[in-house]
């Protein structure tokens, strides 16, 4: 869950820094008395006028008027954490907040499969036959009260066409740009929703010159990824560094990348190793020493397996790929494409199964709360079927002690 548009993330307290040391260092001189100011005093330079306004600029052309998202009915009935316990709470290191079953009498909602936070504090998800679906919470943070809906268009402004096309999975929202990874067709459109609101188009993410699919880039690490197990999970830091976790498991974990926006994804990162599938990925604002809390939900394919649905959290530490990093600072996108995490430690907070409510999850979206705690929102894909359900699942993390 990325927050602004400007240079926050932790690259301005670990890669960046070192960056600019590194460079000094070469050049002979001493490094400069304030670092991260001369970073900041630059954030908006080559990133943003080579890379994030072009991209905008194809979602909200000049000329195209805004659109406000079509406002649907929802009915939210609560649910329990457990039907034959109502009162149990905890579950693994999280507390159950509150549940709700979802349902609309418009054929639009259904099939929720990303999801995130807005900044305004409501939800947005993705359908897998493409839409986006806005969810509304009430002043308690946690109940649904209204929902809106908006088709996911093309660059050319058109409806997406076919499974192949709308088959959305992953999203990650930074400010009012939304990320939406896809199946089949594997590849992220970015969808400026603050300027254009529903009339915003997807503009490709072209991942270091790939032409915008991610298929290349699979290629490039050896991964063999099936159609329809491809980028599930999506989440971005407020300096647009994009995580990007494949369902396809690769020596038993999920292979997730975290790059630059503008980089090609390398999958380096293994996470959740022994748990199933991952179908979802969201992130917390950079720690004051650059880390980054990572949350992962993963979801397996045999409903009656022990750890049918499990919670995961890694913390990734901000390092810089020192390999044919140049002597001299050359511009913010070159220093950004050897920017790179490592996992440092890794903790399961809850497994799930047909003993307590669930169903397809496949949207996680994380909150910091005031007193440490952290809240994560789960969605459940319903896959437009009566035999189930489009659950809104929220558990708390326990308070540090």
């Amino acid at each position: 869950m990325g927050r602004g548009l400007g240079w926050t993330g932790g690259l301005v307290t670990a890669g960046a820094v070192a960056a600019v040391l590194l460079a000094a260092s070469a050049l002979g001189q001493p490094p400069s008395a304030d670092p991260i100011a001369d970073l900041i005093a630059r954030s908006d330079s080559s990133l943003r006028r080579d890379y994030l306004d072009p991209l905008l600029r194809t979602s909200c052309p000049r000329g195209v008027e805004r659109k406000e998202p079509a406002l649907i009915d929802l009915a939210a009935t609560p649910v329990p954490l457990q039907g034959v316990n109502p009162f149990r709470r905890d579950i693994g290191e999280l507390t159950f907040v509150a549940g709700f079953h979802l349902t609309s009498n418009d054929k639009r909602f259904g099939g929720l499969s990303g999801l995130d936070l807005r900044s305004d504090g409501g939800l947005l998800a993705v359908s897998d036959d493409g839409n986006f679906v806005w969810i509304d919470l009430s002043a308690d943070g946690v109940t649904p009260k209204r929902a809106l809906v908006a088709g996911l268009l093309d660059a050319e402004g058109k409806a997406l066409k076919g499974k192949a096309g709308r088959d959305a999975e992953g999203l990650a929202i930074n400010g009012d740009v939304a990320l939406v990874s896809f199946e089949r067709d594997h590849r992220v459109l970015a969808y400026d929703l603050g300027e254009c609101g529903a009339a915003a188009r997807g503009a490709p993410i072209a991942f270091g010159g790939f032409s915008g699919s991610l298929d290349k880039t699979f290629d490039r690490n050896g991964l063999k990824v099936s159609e329809n197990q491809g980028p599930e999970g999506l989440a971005i830091t407020g300096d647009w560094m994009l995580l990007t976790g494949l369902e396809t498991q690769a020596g038993g974990s999920a292979p997730v990348s975290a790059r630059a926006l503008e980089a090609a994804p390398d999958f380096d990162l293994a996470i959740g190793e022994g748990a199933p599938e991952l179908v979802g990925l969201d992130v917390l604002p950079p720690e004051s020493d650059g880390s980054l809390r990572l949350f992962s939900l993963h979801r397996s394919s045999n409903a009656l397996a022990s750890n049918a649905i499990a919670f995961v959290e890694t913390r990734l530490e901000a390092m810089l790929d020192q390999a044919g990093l140049p002597a001299r600072f050359v511009n913010e996108i070159e220093e950004r494409s050897h920017a790179r995490y490592r996992a440092t430690s890794s903790r399961v907070l809850a497994e799930m199964n047909v003993f307590v409510t669930i169903d397809n999850f496949e949207g996680i979206a994380a909150r910091q709360l005031p007193d440490g705690r952290v809240r994560l929102y789960v969605i459940s894909d319903d896959n437009f079927s009566a035999k189930q359900r489009t659950l809104l699942m929220v558990y708390e993390t326990r308070a540090p002690r």
